[in-house]
């Protein structure tokens, strides 16, 4: 055995000294020469070695590295490059050209002159600033930015999509159906991402830790406590334990109120929250309103400064200044009841008119029936007018109806007697021009004299408890000139303005025209003798 293990040894040393003379021999054969000029000139192989290569040569696609070229140091984009191994072609690698556009002020050698060498060129002229239009960033159309809410939906990145509503819902260059279609999109999504317990899609759970209150949470992410419980689904009195998960938004809150729109809008940081329905009715717009709640006899007031915000009933007048909102709508706006909420407003276009719908002079001549005799001697009668309401009647609003009667003798009158009887449904509130006195349904002014060509103007004050139509009969009577004169007046009340009834006010209104309304009586004069 020991004879067969030296055997093995001597025939691996054999082995290694043949592959070292090998080697020895190929670096002597691809040794430069002594006639050879320079290492640099030197090529890497033999090419006998490579004779197989030679015949299957090859050409290289190379990309340039972009660099900052002079004007006389034009290169072209792509270049074939010639295999180095066949051939000794000069330059066939591509020189990458160095921009002399360098510093101004360079490290100088000790055995370099001050001036500047012939290899060097003049500096490259110096490229322009852009424009500031070009800086600035580009507002992206309505359909780009759409596009990118889509993408993001489709991410998943909701909270992002929220802001890029946020930012585009409310543009100037917006159509109303294009406005429509972002706020669509933005309350679809409002209700999972801010609204949704449990899901913490726009920031991630806070834990809550031994020793912390809520009201210092609320404070951190600067919105209110009630609104921290109401995005957790919490009841009022309860309190997180150490170590439960809270649903946090960025704060603050803002909420505009938009009354030509009738609606409502919210946001939380940058995202946009969603918009609710408003129903109003005689609103008259305060001055920074905050969002304020009150409890008074166990009952919770809810209210914008001097406004009422109410939940809307069904067939029930709500109070004058008020805002009419869904059951669900009004817990969300009393969960966010604080001074840190910031209220902002667009009100309507008030028009040049009283809170009572005034009596405008479209009238109704009532006159006597006269004959063409007549009318050839002096007149002994007297004329009434009715002015009606030149606008709807809303419901729980007053209005006005006006008299006027006219003496056309030439001598004063006796005792002139003016009653107004009105439908169930409607009351008299208010008599003016004359004293008189109220009953329920009845208007009456006192007795009262007419100087020959005079006329007198009787108001009297209507208040619209019910919607509807109704009837306001008008009767004057008088011993000299002898008259009774009777005639009915339609007077129709739209329902008030609420969330609940306001596609059929709509239909109500496209049915009949406006002007028709309350101006023109069913039945027409009637003379009674």
């Amino acid at each position: 055995m020991s004879v067969l293990r030296n055997l093995l040894i001597v025939g691996l040393l054999v082995c290694v000294a043949y592959n070292g003379y090998v080697i020895y021999r190929n670096q002597l054969a691809s040794s430069p020469s002594a006639e050879a000029n320079g290492a640099g000139e030197a090529p890497l192989f033999s090419k006998e070695a490579f004779t197989e290569l030679a015949e299957n040569r090859s050409q290289v696609s190379v990309q340039q590295v972009p660099t900052i070229l002079t004007a006389e140091q034009a290169t072209p984009t792509d270049e074939f490059v010639a295999n180095p191994v066949h051939e000794d072609r000069q330059g066939s690698v591509p020189v990458i050209p160095v921009s002399t556009n360098g510093p101004t002020t360079k490290p100088k050698s000790h055995f370099s002159a001050d001036a500047k060498t012939e290899t060097e060129t003049e500096s490259a002229p110096e490229e322009e600033t852009p424009a500031t239009a070009d800086i600035l960033p580009k507002v992206l159309s309505f359909e780009d930015a759409w596009s990118e809410i889509e993408k993001s939906e489709a991410a998943f990145t909701w909270a992002t999509a929220l802001t890029q509503i946020e930012r585009l819902a409310y543009r100037e260059d917006l159509t109303d159906e294009q406005r429509e279609q972002v706020l669509a999109k933005g309350d679809q999504l409002a209700k999972t991402v801010i609204f949704a317990p449990n899901k913490h899609l726009a920031k991630p759970a806070m834990t809550f830790l031994p020793g912390m209150k809520l009201e210092e949470v609320s404070q951190k992410y600067a919105v209110p406590e009630s609104f921290l419980r109401s995005i957790n689904s919490w009841e009022e009195g309860y309190s997180p334990t150490p170590g439960d998960s809270i649903k946090v938004l960025q704060g603050p809150i803002k909420i505009h109120v938009d009354l030509p729109s009738k609606s409502i809008r919210m946001s939380v940081g940058d995202l946009y929250a969603g918009r609710m329905a408003i129903g109003q009715h005689a609103i008259k717009v305060p001055e920074n309103a905050d969002l304020t709640v009150e409890k008074i006899d166990d009952v919770t007031l809810l209210s914008l400064g001097d406004i009422s915000v109410v939940v809307d009933t069904d067939n029930k007048v709500p109070a004058t200044n008020s805002l009419l909102v869904t059951a669900d709508d009004w817990k969300l706006l009393r969960s966010l009841a604080s001074k840190s909420v910031d209220v902002t407003w667009t009100a309507v276009e008030a028009p040049p008119a009283e809170d009572i719908a005034a009596a405008e002079p479209v009238k109704q001549e009532i006159d006597t029936l006269v004959t063409a005799e007549e009318m050839r001697q002096p007149v002994d009668a007297l004329k009434m007018e009715i002015f009606t309401p030149s606008v709807p009647v809303i419901q729980g609003k007053p209005v006005q109806y006006g008299i006027e009667v006219t003496n056309l003798s030439d001598k004063p009158t006796d005792l002139v007697q003016a009653v107004v009887n009105m439908s169930e449904g409607i009351e008299p509130i208010k008599v003016e021009g004359h004293t008189g006195r109220i009953a329920p349904g009845q208007a009456m002014f006192d007795p009262l004299t007419i100087e020959a060509g005079q006329s007198i103007r009787l108001t009297v004050t209507i208040e619209t408890k019910e919607a509807g139509q109704f009837l306001i009969r008008p009767e004057l009577q008088c011993g000299r000139p002898e008259t009774r004169y009777a005639t009915e007046v339609q007077l129709r009340v739209a329902q008030a303005e609420s969330i609940s009834a306001e596609t059929e006010k709509k239909t109500e209104e496209t049915a009949e025209p406006k002007e028709a309304i309350a101006e023109v009586p069913q039945n027409p004069a009637k003379e009674i003798r």
